[in-house]
């Protein structure tokens, strides 16, 4: 075992300290935003001509915060800044409520998702190093960011998932056609963020905690953007 050691030792202490180049792992965040509650009328065209006739409601209750979970690859081989990639998936359950003059559903839980996609271009602020160990920086950031998220509970929803706006008196929700419709009517969005964070490396162990600050019009519903606060683990080399 001690010959073991010996052999690998010199080969993780070259890595740590020479071949720094890139890193790859698991992305963990806290996303920390607001959507309040709302709730509409559901309408539907008058027989008879004029203004639509209100036959029910939906609410959905508002939520707070999300939780994601994602991958990351960073380069960090080019003079004066590093690049960053990072894809993950976020989630925030919140309940709906949903009547009309046949069927009632008091808050009943559904998901809101959106993946994400994002492009950092960093600069190392700070760098301390404990000889033929570990290191850590502290750097700063900003980039370009992608999204898609599923729309939340509306009354064009309700009326897709039960057979029509005919229906929607006493229609029953259809999964299928659900899961047709979030996928139909995805949101694309695109942004920037700024973010800055520590770097700590252990040998070949990379760890990072940093804050980022998302500034994108559609992806968290009525909001302008969002913060998140994101826990790495993974490789560099």
């Amino acid at each position: 075992m001690k010959k073991i050691i010996q052999m690998f030792l010199p080969i993780f202490i070259l890595s740590s300290q020479v071949f720094a180049i890139a890193g790859f792992g698991l992305h963990l965040n806290q996303s920390m935003y607001s959507v309040s509650e709302t709730t509409s009328q559901l309408l539907v065209d008058n027989p008879e001509g004029g203004e639509q006739l209100p036959v029910g409601n939906f609410t959905h209750h508002g939520f707070d915060n999300g939780f994601g979970i994602g991958g990351y690859l960073y380069i960090d081989a080019i003079p004066v800044i590093d690049i960053d990639l990072e894809g993950n998936l976020l989630v925030s359950p919140y309940d709906f409520s949903f009547n009309n003059s046949e069927v009632t559903i008091s808050k009943k839980q559904f998901g809101w998702l959106a993946g994400s996609g994002y492009l950092t271009l960093q600069k190392k602020l700070f760098k301390l190093s404990i000889p033929f160990l570990a290191k850590a920086k502290l750097s700063a950031g900003a980039g370009l960011n992608f999204h898609s998220s599923i729309p939340m509970i509306s009354q064009e929803m309700i009326a897709s998932v039960m057979g029509g706006a005919d229906q929607l008196k006493g229609g029953d929700l259809d999964t299928g056609e659900l899961i047709k419709y979030l996928n139909k009517n995805k949101i694309p969005d695109k942004g920037f963020h700024i973010q800055t964070g520590v770097q700590f490396k252990l040998l070949m162990l990379d760890s990072f905690l940093y804050y980022r600050q998302v500034f994108a019009d559609d992806v968290i519903p009525g909001a302008k953007g969002f913060g998140s606060l994101n826990l790495r683990l993974g490789m560099g080399f």
